[in-house]
């Protein structure tokens, strides 16, 4: 209830909390600090302006946790502070962590393993289907897609990962009472019954101010190993979001190549550039990335087949690790793979009826249990490496 009342207070922010914190042992101390009879001390120890510890000191003092609870229990939420053991241990690690998550949905859903997928809100067709893409191709291998439930590329990742029976995760500008834009409220009930989850760090009543977004990407970046970019111009919160997860945060980030001219994608090309985020043709390029991300799925083997990848060929392994960054024609992985044709070829078909590899329109590509395949693969290359 302190926690709650400290973070509900109008106008005091994850910065002047971590202040306050950073004087007094936790929440209690501070409500204590800020009555009627303490402002001066709580003044003091903050070393900030009489009108200024005033101000806190009324703030905090106004805040009723116990409306903010009703409110929560309405839409079945929970409060998760700082100091929760379910509080995302990701999440912890960024310089300026929520000191308290409201949740709906399921709290577990905040704390798998996610990957988030953010773009522009005024996205092209094609942005939609690459979005829809690499969202479901995430959900199939087990991954929580984190997105902001905006309008474009955002509600398209959300629904994507729904449709392919995935897990996916909203990060709100707002309070939950209040969820933008309007127009989602059903996407926004339809991720919490599919299992994912709502989240917001601001008080349940808190309208949408452009100022809380950019706050609010910390937390998208946050929860995520990484970033992708779908579709962004160069000025976008997408590309603050990207250019968080690297600097800030520590993460890998991907962005999707557009044609020259291409407006609304010129951030990302901008992005591989320069270096600082990879380019992603195919949900195996960020797989890739994150082996440690992905978790076997059901695709016809069974639990029985969990060693599969101990029985592989060299010729097998040679063709499974040349699909890792992306599709190859027949012909590429003939030329590329030092083996005869013939073995190269049976090696395709054999793997083909395992369900590691299918063939689309002329091309080879890793299924989704051809990309948690790559997992003990790449373990065992690197083992390999170092120990050389």
């Amino acid at each position: 209830m302190d926690w709650l009342q400290l973070t509900a207070a109008e106008g005091i922010g994850p910065r002047t909390i971590r202040a306050l914190l950073h004087v007094y042992d936790n929440a209690t101390e501070v409500i204590k600090a800020a009555s009627p009879s303490g402002a001066t001390v709580l003044g003091e120890a903050i070393e900030l302006p009489e009108t200024t510890r005033r101000s806190l000191a009324a703030a905090i003092h106004a805040s009723r946790p116990s409306d903010e609870l009703e409110r929560l229990r309405v839409i079945g939420g929970h409060l998760i502070a700082y100091n929760d053991s379910r509080y995302p241990p990701l999440l912890m690690q960024i310089p300026d962590p929520p000191a308290l998550l409201r949740v709906g949905g399921d709290p577990a859903a905040i704390t798998a393993s996610a990957v988030a997928v953010v773009g522009t809100r005024q996205c092209s067709p094609d942005g939609l289907v690459q979005a829809g893409r690499f969202a479901s191709g995430l959900a199939e291998c087990g991954v929580t897609v984190c997105s902001g439930g905006a309008r474009g590329i955002d509600a398209e990742a959300h629904r994507s990962c729904m449709r392919s029976k995935g897990r996916t995760v909203v990060v709100l500008g707002s309070g939950l009472s209040q969820p933008y834009p309007w127009e989602h409220r059903r996407l926004f009930d339809d991720v919490r019954a599919c299992g994912g989850a709502i989240v917001s760090e601001y008080p349940m009543g808190r309208p949408p101010r452009p100022s809380q977004f950019p706050r609010r990407n910390r937390i998208i970046s946050g929860l995520s190993q990484g970033v992708l970019v779908v579709e962004a111009p160069v000025r976008s919160g997408a590309m603050l979001t990207l250019k968080m997860a690297v600097e800030a945060h520590g993460r890998a980030s991907w962005a999707l190549p557009w044609p020259v001219g291409h407006r609304t994608g010129r951030g990302g090309n901008e992005a591989i550039r320069d270096g600082w985020s990879a380019m992603a043709l195919d949900v195996s390029d960020v797989l890739g990335d994150l082996p440690e991300l992905i978790r076997r799925t059901d695709l016809g083997t069974s639990a029985n087949d969990a060693s599969i990848t101990s029985t592989f060929s060299q010729v097998q392994l040679q063709v499974v690790t040349s699909l890792r960054r992306g599709g190859r024609s027949v012909s590429q992985l003939v030329e590329g793979i030092h083996a005869a044709p013939v073995d190269v070829m049976r090696a395709l078909t054999s793997l083909e009826m395992l369900g590691i590899i299918a063939r689309r329109d002329k091309r080879v590509t890793l299924t989704p249990a051809g990309v948690a395949a790559m997992v003990p693969i790449a373990r065992d290359q690197s083992q390999s490496t170092e120990a050389e």
